[in-house]
């Protein structure tokens, strides 16, 4: 099966043929494409559909169809990604936009969905700025790819007004408090994970997957190479989302302490289980050595942070705490993002900024005495 591109005006069309309810053979068309790569990509993708009896009219095609049949099946991402994407889509944007008629949607369309979806909300709150915002830039993407594969000649969601997004409220213990914290868990099975998580800053996936075998307990250091996350409410393994996930974080010796206490009460429930006992290869474990789920981790945590009588914060709020009180003690920004994983300097800057004011002042006065000296 054939079809071809031809330049008309300042644009190129691509033109394939497909037959109809009565078995006639119909040409169709599709335009606007603003160079001759685009039209004879989306002709090849078309071609294709027509030949194994996917292919779908644009014109009779509903968001809906476009994100569930077209969008959704065409992502390669991690799991956890497209079920997000998924969940976004099915809650979200389908409920309010889905039936409308692909190329007819509108900027004003997605602005009065979002609106709604806003003020609509969750358990009978309006949902949270930035979860408005987020439902917004998964139907940006999926309308790129839909101009990009030729369904609609331009996006409508990017002539469209960018929902504000507030950042949901950083909160961290003091020094004080996480000390306070350790000492009340010191004799709890986890306690390793606990330290770690307070003096490291690592992320609940992180520990929840780490591996023996990438534990240098003599050469002080921890690799972190795979992850334990929940895909819906099934845990499995998978891997960093970026490249800086994939880092190496120093030891001390106090952690390096701690981790060969851990290792020994692992090989004594090793032999108090007996058969019983199941290898995982995992450092954080149930008793019996299966791995635990990480949301096991959070409820724990709040639990015990409630039973110590601190603050309330979240598990992912000990990697705040860990990252806050590492600027404030003028441990580098550059450092600090390494340890985090960050994916650039910049992310941890934006985040931690509330940090970094006193650094700078700190900063400012030690280059005044270092120029100054007795002058000043």
């Amino acid at each position: 099966m054939k079809g071809s591109t031809r330049k008309r005006s300042k644009t190129w069309t691509a033109y394939w043929f497909t037959t109809d309810a009565d078995g006639q053979r119909v040409q169709k068309s599709k335009g606007g494409f603003r160079i001759s790569a685009d039209a004879q990509r989306h002709l090849t993708d078309v071609l294709g559909k027509v030949q194994d009896g996917s292919y779908s009219e644009p014109k009779k095609m509903t968001v809906a169809q476009f994100l569930r049949n077209e969008w959704l099946p065409s992502l390669d991402l991690r799991p956890t990604t497209i079920q997000s994407y998924t969940l976004t889509a099915e809650r979200w944007l389908i409920p309010h936009l889905g039936g409308v008629a692909l190329p007819a949607l509108t900027p004003k369309q997605i602005q009065a969905a979002l609106e709604t979806i806003r003020a609509s909300g969750a358990k009978g709150r309006p949902l949270k700025p930035r979860s408005v915002q987020y439902a917004y830039t998964v139907l940006r993407m999926a309308l790129t790819y839909a101009v990009l594969h030729g369904f609609i000649p331009r996006n409508p969601a990017a002539l469209t007004k960018r929902p504000k997004g507030k950042a949901a409220e950083q909160k961290a213990w003091t020094a004080e408090e996480a000390r306070s914290f350790l000492k009340f868990v010191s004799g709890d099975r986890l306690y390793l994970v606990w330290l770690l998580f307070l003096t490291r800053g690592f992320r609940r996936r992180e520990l929840a997957g780490l591996r023996w075998q990438d534990v240098d307990v003599d050469g002080s250091r921890i690799s972190v190479r795979a992850t334990r996350v929940l895909l819906g409410t099934k845990p499995i393994d998978s891997l960093p989302k970026t490249d800086r996930g994939v880092r190496t974080v120093p030891l001390d010796e106090t952690l390096v302490g701690a981790f060969k206490t851990h290792r020994r009460r692992e090989l004594e429930g090793r032999l108090a289980w007996g058969e019983g006992w199941i290898d995982s290869g995992l450092v954080f474990t149930c008793e019996d050595g299966t791995p635990l789920r990480p949301d096991f981790l959070s409820g724990r945590f709040e639990r015990l942070a409630k039973r110590a009588g601190l603050p309330r914060i979240r598990l992912h709020d000990t990697r705040h705490t860990a990252a806050t009180l590492a600027l404030r003690a003028g441990i580098r920004v550059e450092v600090v993002s390494r340890w985090l994983g960050h994916a650039s300097v910049a992310i941890t800057q934006e985040i931690y900024m509330h940090a970094i004011p006193s650094m700078m002042e700190e900063a400012g006065a030690e280059l005044t005495d270092l120029i100054l000296g007795g002058e000043r």
